[in-house]
């Protein structure tokens, strides 16, 4: 097997995952944890409802999953320099402008749009391709390591925002912190962030003939089934673990629960998810990753049940557990088989519409729950589609059939090796 330099020039491998890693600390899972703790304040100081912060997040996250696929599309073509520090301006700055916002919801929803087309850049999709091309072996775990920062920043920046809401008030606390997810992901992709040299090579190289090095995302969408039972996959489960999390306080609360039980089973299904990234990479580098994907959405089915139906204390932590263990594995399982079934220099391309299905199916889950909700008055009814949308992932994902790529990013034959021999090979 062709083994990835331990050092690139001057820089050892792993800071590109230690700098990515910082990057997502501060990337778009900031948005939701500043608009949930400094929504309230903002609400009340200007007179406006609850919904237009909601309102106002639901654009966001709209062009956050557009910028997902242009910023695909332009790291393929130029490389992740040039197309990621624009958009990690726009995105740090919007949070900023936050803090001099006048009382106009045009203005709150226009800085919605900047912040959410800016998304893009401190999403993963840009530093999980630098990781892919850098790392053969090892790849598994890298790419688990460099996912764990969005965990990390859903579990940690709420105490940051906290504890600055308290010192500085809501505008201060949006103008420091839109400060920092300016300066760290700017810093991290002008001065640290690069692809080897040979992808630069053949990149440079296909740009100055008139074309882009590797496949166009249409052509992959038109002959690759595999692009559509990956995209299928992640967008159902997601639908299950995003829905689940986002109604986990109300669902627990509704069950005569005590409401900080009701809280700390969240922040279980947090920490666990970012458990999940690091053993799933481990895991990638040593057994086929379908299978890797099957048995964790399969543990996730049984979360769900649990965690809607049950009223027992320890039954609502393990489904927590098993949710959150699917909640951090999807992002690497996304990642890894991307690397292993598309071509190298269709890698962000291809991984961007991926996340975009991940972003949207976030959407789509937290929808479902609420009109389940609406007509019901419970959360009981929403155990059947849920559960069988993870086991038509789970199937997706068996359908998937060999890597067509090795680890070194060489075609091979489709029909050469099963996939117990090839996960064989990667161990």
């Amino acid at each position: 097997m062709t083994t990835t330099p331990a050092r690139t020039g001057h820089l050892n491998r792993w800071w590109y995952v230690a700098t990515g890693f910082l990057t997502l600390l501060f990337g778009t899972a900031t948005v939701n944890v500043l608009f949930n703790i400094l929504g309230k304040p903002m609400t009340e100081e200007f007179g406006w409802s609850r919904d237009v912060i909601t309102n106002g997040f639901s654009i966001e996250t709209v062009f956050v999953g557009i910028s997902i696929i242009v910023l695909g599309v332009l790291v393929d073509r130029y490389g992740p320099r040039i197309p990621t520090l624009p958009m990690t301006l726009g995105f740090g700055i919007g949070l900023m402008l936050m803090a001099v916002i006048p009382n106009s919801q045009i203005a709150f929803y226009a800085l919605c749009v900047l912040i959410g087309a800016s998304a893009g850049a401190v999403n993963p999709v840009a530093h999980a391709t630098v990781v892919s091309a850098w790392f053969v072996d090892r790849r598994g775990l890298a790419l688990g390591l460099l996912m764990a920062g969005s965990g990390a920043c859903g579990v940690l920046m709420p105490y940051l925002a906290n504890w600055l809401v308290g010192l500085i008030d809501w505008r201060g606390t949006f103008l420091v912190i839109g400060a920092l997810c300016t300066a760290i992901p700017t810093v991290v992709y002008a001065f640290v962030t690069k692809m080897p040299a040979d992808y630069e090579r053949e990149r440079v190289a296909a740009r100055s003939e008139g074309r882009t090095a590797g496949e166009s995302l249409w052509r992959i969408a038109r002959t690759s089934r595999q692009f559509w039972l990956l995209c299928a996959a992640i967008f159902l489960v997601s639908s299950a673990t995003f829905g689940l999390m986002s109604q986990v306080v109300p669902m627990t609360t509704d069950k005569g629960i005590d409401k900080t039980l009701a809280v700390t089973l969240l922040s279980v299904l947090s920490l666990s998810s970012i458990a999940a990234r690091l053993g799933v990479g481990y895991l990638l580098d040593r057994i086929f990753a379908s299978f890797v994907g099957a048995v964790i959405f399969a543990l996730c089915a049984v979360g769900v049940i649990l965690l809607i139906s049950s009223t027992s204390s320890p039954a609502l932590f393990l489904g927590a557990v098993l949710i959150g263990l699917a909640l951090g594995a999807e992002g690497d399982v996304a990642a890894y088989m991307t690397s292993r079934y598309f071509p190298k220099h269709s890698y962000s391309r291809v991984l961007g519409c991926v996340y975009f299905l991940f972003a949207m199916g976030s959407a789509a889950g937290v929808f479902l729950l609420g009109q389940v909700y609406t007509i019901t008055g419970s959360y009981t009814a929403s155990i059947v589609p849920i559960v069988a949308m993870v086991v038509v992932a789970i199937v997706c994902l068996l359908a998937m059939g060999s890597y067509r790529y090795s680890l070194d990013h060489q075609e091979i034959s489709v029909d050469s090796e099963s996939p117990a021999e090839q996960a064989a090979m990667t161990s």
